[in-house]
């Protein structure tokens, strides 16, 4: 048939009114008519269940992969709950490690929504009772209605989990009120996991002085900087040792330190020599703080099980050169000296068995 025939066909009219608006429809293809433009994506910018725990807007490694672009605590709250429900534990850590310990601190609410998805990952990776601390904090905090029963809902499956009081040491160690300890703010401390390792510090500040008042003057010091300057609940080391060799009661061991940098802390236990161990800046340990600090390790390591391969520096954790040139070789040295002792290692066996 010819297309020219078709104006005779009794239902030509209805075929022609067609065949016009698909060219019409053609034509405005080929003069680049653009299709319409569709809204860019756009993080959020508050926290709440509703916005926090929204569904996937897209495939969920999208809107984590865009979110992640932003590094505010809406964004990152919410990649830590689209990585919970891809059951990805430890990234929904790491994640709200960000928000927890980043260089601002968050505000309450912020960090209560922290702390649930921090206590719902735990238990995604077998670890109730470690997430137990962060969903109590988490009840303490929340002001967002629909997190609270959230909450509510779990906490009636067991009740909060208080820091356990820690195994007694045998060495004399100087309480802290010896040094007049400013009390912890105990809403900004974590509950001491099982103690596995010890970390070696430097306060980085010449200090000679041996008199009891002028050393705890410098640990009563160093706490303020801790609390006020850094935002910590407490000063961040367990344990100082002045150059006289004397052992100064730092942070409780009830609590988790804050020396190593963010979960580098867990079950971590830090100490702390006075003075300066940088090789042009600063001078060598005392023999007496040596000889303070190995007894201190090797008291640790008996009380709590681990061996001499859990001895670190803080330079191992963090791009750091504490706790210094001249100090690094005496930690090192301690450590093989307790290999060869095999201290440690009866200890170890007998908790695998």
């Amino acid at each position: 048939m010819n297309m020219f025939h078709i104006a005779r066909n009794p239902h030509s009219g209805f075929w022609l009114h067609a065949l016009t608006i698909t060219a019409i429809g053609l034509l405005a293809g080929c003069r680049g008519v653009a299709p319409p433009k569709q809204l860019a994506f756009q993080p959020p910018t508050v926290v709440s269940k509703a916005v926090t725990f929204a569904p996937a807007a897209m495939a969920p490694d999208t809107e984590i992969e865009l979110l992640s672009r932003t590094k505010t605590p809406p964004a990152l709250l919410r990649v830590a709950w689209l990585e919970l429900q891809q059951k990805r534990a430890q990234n929904v850590l790491d994640t709200t490690a960000e928000v927890l310990y980043g260089t601002k601190k968050p505000s309450a609410h912020e960090e209560s929504f922290a702390r649930y998805l921090r206590a719902e990952a735990f238990d995604l990776s077998g670890q109730g009772d470690r997430g137990a601390y962060d969903r109590n904090l988490a009840n303490q905090l929340a002001i967002d209605g629909d997190l609270r029963k959230l909450i509510a809902g779990k906490l009636r499956k067991g009740a909060p989990v208080e820091a356990a009081a820690p195994a007694a040491i045998d060495v004399a160690v100087r309480p802290r009120s010896a040094w007049g300890a400013t009390a912890p703010d105990r809403s900004n401390v974590e509950p001491m996991q099982p103690i596995d390792r010890v970390t070696i510090h430097h306060s980085a500040i010449y200090f000679r002085d041996t008199r009891p008042s002028t050393c705890g003057s410098q640990i009563a010091g160093i706490q303020r900087q801790h609390m006020s300057k850094n935002r910590w609940g407490d000063i961040g080391y367990h344990f100082l040792i002045d150059p006289s060799g004397r052992i100064w009661q730092g942070r409780e061991l009830r609590y988790q330190g804050a020396h190593a940098g963010g979960d580098s802390n867990i079950g971590n236990v830090g100490i702390c020599l006075l003075g300066n161990f940088m090789r042009k800046k600063g001078q060598e340990p005392t023999p007496a703080q040596v000889q303070s600090m190995r007894q201190l390790v090797a008291e640790l390591m008996r009380v709590n099980r681990f061996g001499p391969d859990a001895i670190f520096c803080h330079h191992d954790f963090k791009d750091t050169e504490c706790p210094g040139e001249l100090m690094t070789p005496i930690v090192n040295q301690m450590a093989r000296d307790f290999r060869r002792a095999g201290l440690g290692r009866a200890h170890n066996a007998a908790a695998e068995q």
